[in-house]
């Protein structure tokens, strides 16, 4: 399991971590795309489930606890709860995130995930970590710390991606009562 070892690249999604806080099954209507595990969703406007992507960037809902392929109308569940922490990997592009990315904000690369896994490919931008939350740039998760995997190993160069441990903000969270972060 890529997720389980460390400075390894191979994106995996979100995945709960600590207490896994349950999941919920919501109304799908048969998806054009298929929904991999590990990928954030949202509720779209008719009340039914996708993964959310840069075209329907908005509110997240959570993430998929599986995979729903194309066309499926059975419903999926997600991980909803606005307090559930989720490991997550960065790309460790350009700017590698260090000790100093704790508590700051980040946006997810929504890639589509893999057909052989049938996992997802989501990932943390490491390039937009800052303080504050930017809707423009779509800051939607808060890095809380780096996991625990990665034995506080922090990446040193590009090229070094990491696991970390993130939350959604509630300002992004469809079923958050809070604002703020």
């Amino acid at each position: 399991m890529p997720y389980s070892r460390a400075a390894v690249d191979a994106p995996f999604g979100a995945i709960p971590h600590g207490k896994d806080l349950g999941s919920h099954v919501y109304r799908t209507d048969g998806p054009a795309a298929a929904i991999y595990w590990g990928d954030f969703v949202g509720q779209m406007a008719d009340g039914c489930v996708e993964t959310i992507t840069s075209a329907t960037a908005s509110m997240i809902l959570g993430v998929a606890a599986h995979y729903m392929a194309a066309g499926a109308t059975t419903g999926i569940a997600v991980y909803d709860d606005p307090d559930q922490e989720f490991m997550i990997q960065d790309d460790g592009d350009t700017t590698p995130m260090t000790a100093l990315s704790e508590g700051t904000v980040v946006s997810t690369i929504l890639t589509t995930g893999s057909t052989t896994t049938l996992r997802s490919a989501h990932e943390i931008d490491a390039s937009t970590a800052a303080v504050a939350p930017t809707a423009a740039v779509g800051h939607s998760l808060k890095v809380l710390r780096l996991a625990e995997v990665e034995a506080d190993s922090y990446a040193s160069a590009a090229g070094s991606p990491r696991r970390w441990i993130v939350r959604v903000l509630p300002i992004f969270h469809q079923l958050a009562t809070a604002s703020g972060i």
